[in-house]
């Protein structure tokens, strides 16, 4: 029931779709169980393979239809820019600029401060991020709509 993942071509836009069940409403946000998997365990025979996985997470939502109660099957809807934008603030980015500190380290003093410039830069990178979340956030959202 939960396991629904799919792209669709909206204009020129793609949107990914999770279906999932209203948990708690607040205001204008609600927050939606959600089955995520791998596609191993969209499988049939994932029962009998060690390689799927699976796991429910609450996301949180900007509503837009009145009427929606807790428990009601929802289509929680996202665009794959999105996505594709979160990868790059969390992996691509650090990633690039952690292998130019480390190459500007290991020119400067040699592996070890190679390294020590690298994992100080990613504890700095990710602790700023954590420090803007709130402000970050603002630039995803997923909508909410009623099956």
């Amino acid at each position: 029931m939960l396991e629904y993942n799919t792209y669709m071509v909206r204009g020129v836009t793609e949107i990914i779709h999770h279906r999932g069940v209203v948990e708690r409403i607040d205001g204008d946000k609600c927050y939606v169980r959600i089955l995520q998997h791998t596609a191993c365990a969209g499988c049939a025979a994932h029962k009998l393979c060690n390689s799927s996985e699976s796991k429910e997470k609450i996301v949180e939502a900007l509503l837009i239809e009145n009427g929606l109660k807790i428990g009601d099957a929802v289509d929680v809807e996202g665009t794959v820019s999105q996505g594709l934008h979160a990868v790059y603030i969390c992996y691509l980015i650090p990633l690039v600029l952690m292998v130019i500190f480390l190459f500007l380290g290991t020119r400067i003093g040699g592996d070890l401060m190679g390294i020590t410039f690298s994992m100080l830069f990613l504890a700095i990178y990710y602790f700023v991020l954590y420090i803007y979340r709130n402000n970050i956030g603002k630039h995803f959202g997923f909508t909410v709509h009623k099956i």
